[in-house]
């Protein structure tokens, strides 16, 4: 008997049309095998904003809400194929991070905030399968497990790594690296089927493709390529069923009669639990968006850019403040800012890898300062704020640097107030968890007193 082989995001030589595209939403059932590769599974480029400053970006709400659904149907469609009893084979290519967004705000007009939240290429598995880290190489080292020995004998040289696994203990492992902690394939019992990670397997598209005016055709190294690959997967499928194939139930032994009173109520009571498991998926659903949302904070300890200035305004806002992009089209300003003692700011971020804060930044705060004081709205200059992140690839309590002399030196001169995001992070955090009124107004006062130099926040109130 022929088995039908589905292929999603990885392009079988000669078996095209056994290629599912992710976005389909086709079922699996009719599938013997199938075959995965996340490097597709992505969301529609169509859908990505550019952010206006400070780099980087997200999906807009309705692409990242239609990527949820296409690897929510992915992720329950192999979830029910393994309960049939089947297996999936997945070649591990790299792990992919989206960021999506899970609603907007506009503070003001012409400006969109975006609430975000990240998902990746391998979130359509039901079950984790260890740590996933993204890394490439070529030295691939194969247990000798029997089934497949084959395939390794016929592709050994056509595989690569573009991902291992770390923290794998229920699994027979296939495949590592030279370092045997780093899984590169293995096979993972789940239910009645099985999920079978392998190395990536590459070939050369342009060397395998032959063109006869405006068509193309696979050439026929390609087909041989193909038609090996799908026997080596037919012949694994086999061998890791072959020891528990049962004969799948007629559909009228389901018939009640045929049916124990125990049975019934145990069909009823995983009828009754999938329900709840469904609740509570959608609650966590809201959950993971509300935690993404309550981590932004963490952003003061190691972003830059536009990820860093969100997170600076949701603090300023802990702080008491008013706080909020501008862009009017002519003048972008990170953040403006009004404190409840009526005091204006202007406030501009910046975050580095392994150095300090240095001057640009610095002049870019004085010119926007200047420009902003220009405006025939605004009556009186405001006072300016440079938010620092040195070092921020560094644990805080391990980081030796802050700004430059030149920053420190202009600050003063200027009266401009330096803030290093990790010292905010910590009054800020304290302030999420405690109503402390006092201590929030000291921190505001701080900054103002703080002007010309680098702040220096009160020591954060100790637990009674």
């Amino acid at each position: 008997m022929n088995k039908q082989i589905f292929t999603i995001g990885y392009e079988v030589p000669g078996h095209s049309d056994d290629f599912i595209d992710f976005t389909s939403k086709k079922s699996l059932m009719d599938a013997d095998i199938v075959l995965i590769s996340p490097e597709l599974l992505s969301p529609s480029y169509n859908g990505w904003v550019s952010f206006s400053s400070g780099g980087g970006g997200c999906y807009d709400v309705a692409t990242s809400k239609q990527y949820e659904e296409q690897i929510s149907h992915l992720k329950k469609e192999v979830e029910d194929y393994l309960k049939s009893g089947k297996n999936i084979f997945i070649f591990l290519s790299k792990k992919e991070k989206y960021q999506l967004a899970s609603g907007t705000t506009s503070p003001r007009k012409g400006q969109t905030n975006y609430s975000t939240y990240t998902k990746t290429n391998y979130d359509f598995l039901p079950v984790g399968i260890g740590t996933l880290v993204s890394a490439s190489g070529k030295h691939i080292k194969f247990s000798g497990n029997s089934i497949f020995s084959d395939f390794y004998k016929k592709f050994k040289k056509n595989l690569e790594y573009q991902l291992y696994i770390e923290g794998t203990d229920n699994a027979q492992v296939i495949f590592t690296g030279k370092d045997k902690t780093k899984i590169l394939g293995a096979i993972y019992k789940i239910g009645n089927g099985n999920i079978v990670t392998l190395p990536y397997l590459k070939y050369d598209n342009d060397k395998f493709t032959k063109y006869d005016k405006d068509e193309s055709y696979w050439t026929d190294e390609a087909m041989k390529f193909g038609n090996e690959l799908v026997d080596c997967l037919i012949n694994i499928d086999q061998q890791l069923t072959q020891k528990t194939e049962k004969t799948p139930t007629p559909s009228w032994a389901i018939k009640k009669d045929f049916t124990t009173k125990k049975a019934l109520s145990i069909e009823k009571t995983i009828q009754k639990n999938e329900k709840e498991i469904e609740k509570i998926k959608s609650k966590n659903t809201e959950l993971n968006q509300e935690l993404a949302e309550e981590n932004i904070l963490k952003d003061l300890l190691f972003e830059q850019g536009k990820p860093l200035e969100n997170a600076v305004i949701k603090a300023l806002k802990i702080l008491g403040y008013q706080a909020e992009n501008h862009d009017d089209g002519e003048l972008e300003l990170d953040q403006v800012i009004f404190s409840p003692e009526e005091h204006r700011f202007i406030g501009e971020c910046e975050g580095k890898d392994n150095k300090d804060i240095n001057i640009t930044k610095f002049r870019q705060l004085l010119e926007s300062l200047n420009a902003d004081f220009a405006r025939e709205e605004v009556e009186e200059k405001a006072f300016g704020i440079l938010f620092g992140n040195p070092e921020r690839l560094k644990e805080p309590s391990k980081r030796t640097l802050d700004f430059t002399k030149k920053c420190k030196t202009g600050a003063e001169r200027e009266k401009i107030a330096l803030v290093k995001t990790a010292d905010l992070f910590l009054v800020v955090k304290y302030l999420r968890e405690n109503k402390n009124q006092k201590y929030q107004k000291a921190c505001r006062q701080a900054i103002y007193n703080g002007l010309g130099k680098i702040v220096k926040f009160p020591a954060i109130p100790k637990k009674n």
